[in-house]
């Protein structure tokens, strides 16, 4: 989704305020405002073979809006946020129901970084923008991803829909956003990892944006919350 400077630019002028009432927060006590810092240790041997716009974040990052997204029995937290170079990240948390079926767990994480955004303006710009997303592989600066989705005998595949809410301190807004996953795997890593595409159109009343982000997996152990 959008980071901070997307969400000013487009909705600048919103201050309607959210009730404390209506916030939430995410897993792992995550909450506007929060300062998180991640290790990406189990990443340095790998950091020559990702792509070039896979940057890693400087000192801390701080929470600037938090994003739920139902998807039946699990859940999907997007917690958005800036580091101390003013870099944007976002954090993918994927929760589902705990063992006994009271509350929920965390049980993925995914940290991402937008590496492209374009606003097609017309019909054929966004057929032009569309026409190899959901296909079995996709190329990205040099780099060939598979997709995850759909498996290998579909040759191309829809994108899934996802409807997403997010919370800031001044507003709540609210997003459907297309995607498709893509996956390759790194060489050069210690043990099996992947570096993540996530490709897609994320809309709002306003606007409609498709966006690449890449991802790398991240345990919960390498997350530190104050």
């Amino acid at each position: 989704m959008l980071g901070w400077t997307m969400i000013k630019n487009k909705f600048a002028g919103k201050d309607k305020e959210v009730p404390a009432s209506e916030q939430f927060y995410s897993p792992l006590r995550i909450a506007l405002h929060s300062t998180i810092t991640i290790s990406m240790i189990d990443w340095l041997t790998t950091l020559p073979e990702l792509n070039g716009s896979m940057i890693m974040p400087t000192g801390n990052m701080t929470v600037i809006a938090i994003g739920k997204t139902p998807t039946g029995r699990d859940e999907i937290y997007n917690i958005y946020m800036v580091d101390d170079d003013t870099q944007e990240f976002t954090l993918q948390l994927f929760c589902s129901p705990n063992d006994k079926g009271q509350g929920m767990e965390f049980r993925e994480g995914t940290l991402y970084r937008e590496v492209r955004n374009v606003s097609p303006q017309s019909e054929d710009e966004w057929t032009t923008e569309l026409n190899d997303v959901g296909n079995l592989t996709y190329t990205l600066d040099g780099h060939e991803y598979k997709r995850i989705w759909g498996g290998d005998s579909v040759s191309k595949v829809d994108l899934e829909s996802f409807e997403e809410t997010i919370i800031r301190m001044e507003e709540s807004l609210s997003y459907t956003n297309n995607y498709v996953l893509y996956a390759r795997d790194l060489t050069q890593a210690a043990h099996t990892q992947q570096e993540l595409l996530l490709m897609g159109v994320e809309e709002s009343e306003e606007s409609a944006e498709l966006v690449n982000r890449i991802g790398l997996a991240i345990p919960a152990s390498a997350i530190k919350v104050q």
